[in-house]
């Protein structure tokens, strides 16, 4: 692999005091003198340079997607739910494992039925429920 290196010089005519504001001085031949050390101290005439750290940004939550529909299937593997808005569409969704532990809960209860109402959450670009709301219609009496 050829590593190439990429080397930018300021050119400024003398005399133009571009070269005095970035703190080089030149000897006069043109050629640049190295500068002296001053131990940490600042020269007269002179600010001190500070560097400031910037944070790195904060992480957004990011917004869950919302299906809306009627469920279609539920067990304790997924949920398929048809859109309450157009029922061509239908979207079957895993669980979350925090999700899973309320799930089986469900469906001890009884859990949604077929055309039970519910809104299913999920991350943006995936198909993992996070939560779902709605009224499980409960176990059926027999």
């Amino acid at each position: 692999m050829l590593a190439v290196a990429v080397c930018a010089l300021a050119i400024c005519p003398p005399g133009s005091g571009a070269s005095q504001q970035s703190g080089s001085q030149t000897t006069p031949s043109g050629s640049p003198s190295p500068s002296p050390t001053t131990g940490g101290q600042t020269q007269p005439g002179t600010t001190p340079t500070t560097t400031t750290t910037v944070p790195p940004p904060a992480h957004k939550k990011k917004k869950l997607e919302r299906y809306k529909g009627h469920v279609l299937v539920f067990n304790l593997a997924t949920i398929v739910v048809q859109s309450s808005a157009d029922p061509r569409f239908i979207w079957s969704f895993q669980y979350s494992p925090e999700l899973r532990a309320k799930v089986i809960e469900l469906l001890n209860t009884g859990g949604y039925r077929h055309g039970d109402r519910v809104q299913v959450y999920c991350n943006p670009g995936t198909t993992i429920a996070v939560k779902i709301k709605g009224k499980p219609s409960g176990s059926a009496s027999s």
